[in-house]
């Protein structure tokens, strides 16, 4: 099942093939915090940012583009 980013109920992210890719789009979009969580280790925990969740997603199809010609022959 594909995983998308949300902000409260509303998707706001394409659909990724599995959890961790999203997180590496959150990361790279600046939404992903290192929080100070007390637990053993004393390492930081990395959160999304506060509203920001990744849940589960409908598989989304891929639509060709009808302005797009293809080339008659390829060399």
């Amino acid at each position: 099942m594909p995983y998308a980013l949300f902000v409260d109920d509303q998707q706001i992210s394409r659909a990724l093939p599995t959890e961790h890719d999203v997180w590496h789009y959150a990361d790279d979009a600046g939404l992903v915090v290192d929080a100070l969580i007390q637990d053993e280790t004393g390492k930081p925990e990395r959160i999304l940012e506060q509203g920001y969740s990744i849940r589960e997603a409908e598989p989304e199809e891929a639509k060709p583009l009808a302005s797009i010609e293809m080339p008659k022959r390829v060399a």
